[in-house]
């Protein structure tokens, strides 16, 4: 993906979502979403401080807003599976 991928992935989606980003986007609420398991299954290499920082940002945002504002970089950093579900959508185009 290009610098902008995510976003242009987004976009291209409209309304009609893959069921993967669907899954995902479902499970927002789970405190899954925030813990210190997934993190780590992610970011094997990241402080605690990291991951309180991540933590804080996955229960008080949404990605449809992050996406719009942040680097593919950053924002596979901090939506990790939302930015695989477009990765993997990117591929099957």
């Amino acid at each position: 993906m290009n610098s902008d991928g995510h976003l242009q992935c987004y976009l291209s989606l409209d309304k009609d979502w893959p069921l993967s980003l669907v899954s995902i986007h479902a499970q927002q609420g789970e405190p899954m979403y925030t813990s210190k398991q997934l993190f780590d299954i992610y970011f094997p290499d990241k402080s605690r401080l990291e991951f309180l920082e991540w933590r804080a940002h996955r229960r008080f945002n949404q990605w449809q807003d992050d996406i719009y504002a942040m680097s593919d970089e950053v924002f596979l950093f901090h939506w990790p599976m939302i930015a695989g579900a477009f990765a993997e959508v990117d591929a099957s185009s």
